[in-house]
């Protein structure tokens, strides 16, 4: 029930009861009661009419995990009193809640800075803003409403994982960085350092080994014209928990953190997903290819209908020689594991980054990386919590 039903329902009494007996007391009080309600509604129409408000909302692109600030501004330009004024902020933002609750005399304003942190990625708007006001005896209430002030793009966060993916960079060995193997670029050889019982025969150097009189292996430099094309599954069903933790989020922030070390270091780069229109973004180099892929990742969605087994087995042949492929994907299936291992090329091994989804609440076991499977590529397992810049330093033994 309203404020005001209770004052209506004695004003209609006393209006009966004055014209039934003629009592002018009846009469003075009934008219009492009419004027103020009279007064209330006309003081709620001219704050609503005459209180402006305003939002300097942020603009353009950011990343997940930035701070960023906004500004309000309320201002009474009535020679009446707000007696009340409640901000309600509608924005989609998680854990945002600039809201506010004040008073204003005459001609008064306030002002504040209301303080938060992109925790989402995607395109997000602010607003619309609520601002409730009302008269000072609680009787009518109005609302104004100030619609949403634009949008901005919010990207996945970007971690350091160039340390992590130094050695498909460099030809090296995953023996001395969490996970498998590098990649074995077949490049000119920069050095030589002590075997590793990771590295396999062919890295041998025999005559540095003879004159060492202990293993030595060759130390390849990557070619900086190298490709590099990442396969993010998106496909249905295959991704479990909440963001901002949830394995797609995971692996949302891992491709593009792999595509922004690659393209730091001048290599052609490629995206290629199974979402739900096949998106393949074509290898390219600099500030454009990666503004075009965190455009695409920043409202990434697990869609897709197609396996990622079928998406690799549909480009992995065609890559065959360019470079390496690196696949992220929270799938248990081993379909698209053989189809990895099938488009290898002689001298070349591929990454697979592997989100964990027993680590988000997944149901039955994890997926075990075997032996035949750690020897013919790299492994990078990530779970929930990881330091994506700094995972373990142990061996992909299974998960």
């Amino acid at each position: 029930m309203s404020s005001k039903a209770p004052l209506l329902a004695v004003f209609a009494v006393l209006s009966i009861f004055a014209g039934i007996t003629g009592v002018q007391l009846a009469y003075t009080l009934a008219y009492v009661l009419l004027l103020l309600l009279v007064v209330a509604w006309v003081w709620s129409q001219i704050l609503a009419r005459r209180l402006e408000v305003h939002r300097e909302a942020p603009e353009g692109a950011h990343m997940v995990g930035e701070a960023f600030t906004e500004r309000f501004t309320l201002r009474n330009r009535s020679v009446l009193t707000v007696p009340y004024c409640e901000v309600h902020d509608r924005s989609r933002i998680p854990g945002y809640a600039p809201g506010r609750a004040c008073a204003l005399n005459p001609g008064g304003g306030v002002a504040w800075t209301a303080r938060g942190v992109f925790t989402q990625r995607g395109k997000l708007a602010f607003g619309p803003l609520e601002v409730r006001l009302g008269d000072p005896f609680g009787l009518f209430h109005k609302t104004v409403r100030l619609a949403e002030t634009g949008m901005v793009t919010v990207y996945p966060a970007i971690h350091p994982v160039d340390a992590v993916l130094r050695p498909i960079w460099t030809g090296g060995s995953f023996g001395d960085v969490p996970h498998g193997r590098g990649l074995d670029v077949p490049p000119d050889i920069s050095s030589v350092r002590d075997h590793s019982p990771d590295d396999g025969l062919s890295r041998i150097h025999w005559p540095s080994t003879a004159r060492a009189g202990r293993l030595i292996s060759r130390l390849y430099e990557s070619q900086q014209s190298s490709d590099v094309m990442v396969i993010l599954d998106l496909g249905r069903g295959i991704h479990f928990g909440e963001a901002p933790e949830s394995t797609l989020e995971y692996a949302v922030s891992l491709t593009a953190s792999i595509c922004h070390a690659a393209l730091a270091r001048g290599q052609a780069v490629g995206l290629v997903t199974n979402d739900r229109v096949g998106t393949a973004i074509g290898p390219g180099r600099g500030a454009t290819q990666r503004l075009r892929i965190l455009e695409f990742l920043a409202t990434a969605q697990d869609q897709g209908r197609r396996g990622i087994a079928a998406t690799i087995a549909a480009h992995g042949r065609g890559w065959q020689g360019r470079g390496g492929l690196i696949v992220v994907t929270s799938d248990r299936q081993p379909d698209w594991v053989e189809a990895l291992v099938e488009v290898g090329a002689r001298g070349q091994r591929h990454l697979a980054v592997m989100v964990d989804p027993t680590s988000f609440g997944a149901s039955g076991p994890p997926m075990r990386v075997g032996p035949a499977w750690r020897l013919a590529l790299d492994w990078w397992i990530v779970r929930r919590g990881d330091v994506l810049s700094a995972p373990r330093r142990s061996r992909a033994v299974g998960m």
